[in-house]
């Protein structure tokens, strides 16, 4: 069927007459004239094969078809007025939609338990949705829609997607509380006799190796693991230094006996940006997402510096 050989307009005039079931009244109500609503009653049989209405008395009373399909008239004609009507708000008290996030195990740590209750106390109905991905497949992955917003501090997106700086973060060492390694000062030369545990840099890049590098220095690292998470478990029971930003140490050193201690390198920062497509900037219902995600970076303590 197409719909481009039908006057939805006609559907009006039938809920009309069949509200009023007279011609006349009801072509006041929609200011038409007598001969434009015959005109009218007439195409509407036509297109329907069926009376529609027949005169009884001064009424016209509405045919078995046109009681079968008034119910579906009104239908159309109220979703007609809520898409015309509507005016592009976005009430996250009653919405149902899912978001589609991408973040690190650090982001992801720092950020949701936050964001996910900031969002339930509002949005009870929203889901949120939370995935890994390489930082090369970021902006394809935003071009394609397969997700809303990455929460990163890579830099890998084209011109057609925005940027927003979310909060910084520094690279720490921790360690087990009781460990051996806490009776001296971590200065560099003990740093890189120690033994390190690290996750899996994406695409090789380890910004502390390569200052170490540049001084023809290196690490001993002996564990690697895919998950940044992992890392303070081993601590329990390993004597060894593992890095990583001081906003998740400070998470960890809440749940497990750790000790935060200062890199021995030139400060490693970070900034963290959330970066969604243009296709979405204007949607009322993404840019309120993106403003709660804004508001629970600037929730976070702005201090990174250790007590």
């Amino acid at each position: 069927m197409n719909l481009h050989n039908y006057d939805l307009n006609l559907l009006v005039i039938f809920d009309m007459i069949f509200q009023e079931q007279h011609l006349t009244r009801a072509g006041t109500r929609l200011n038409m004239s007598q001969p434009a609503m015959s005109q009218a009653l007439k195409k509407l049989r036509d297109t329907f094969e069926d009376p529609l209405f027949v005169r009884s008395g001064k009424e016209l009373l509405p045919t078995e078809r046109a009681r079968q399909i008034a119910s579906r008239v009104k239908q159309v004609i109220s979703m007609a007025e809520k898409t015309f009507q509507d005016s592009g708000e976005f009430e996250p008290a009653t919405a149902r939609r899912t978001f589609r996030l991408t973040m690190s195990d650090y982001t992801e740590m720092v950020m949701m338990p936050l964001l996910f209750k900031r969002i339930q106390n509002v949005a009870p109905n929203i889901k949120i949705e939370s995935s890994h991905l390489s930082s090369k497949d970021y902006h394809s992955g935003l071009e394609k829609g397969d997700f809303d917003i990455v929460l990163s501090c890579a830099l890998y997106f084209k011109a057609n997607a925005f940027r927003q700086y979310l909060f910084d973060d520094r690279e720490v060492v921790i360690v087990r509380a009781d460990s051996p390694i806490l009776k001296e000062e971590l200065t560099l030369e003990r740093y890189i006799s120690l033994n390190h545990a690290q996750f899996q840099w994406m695409e090789g890049i380890n910004e502390i190796d390569d200052q170490l590098k540049s001084i023809n220095l290196e690490r001993k690292v002996v564990l690697e693991v895919q998950h940044e998470m992992v890392l303070p478990l081993v601590l329990r029971d390993n004597d060894l230094l593992v890095n990583m930003p001081f906003r998740m140490a400070e998470l960890f050193k809440e749940l497990l006996p750790l000790e935060i201690l200062e890199l021995p390198l030139k400060p490693i920062e970070y900034s963290f940006n959330q970066h969604w497509h243009e296709r979405n900037h204007h949607d009322p219902a993404h840019s309120w997402l993106r403003q709660e995600v804004f508001k629970v970076a600037g929730s976070l303590p702005s201090n990174t510096k250790l007590a």
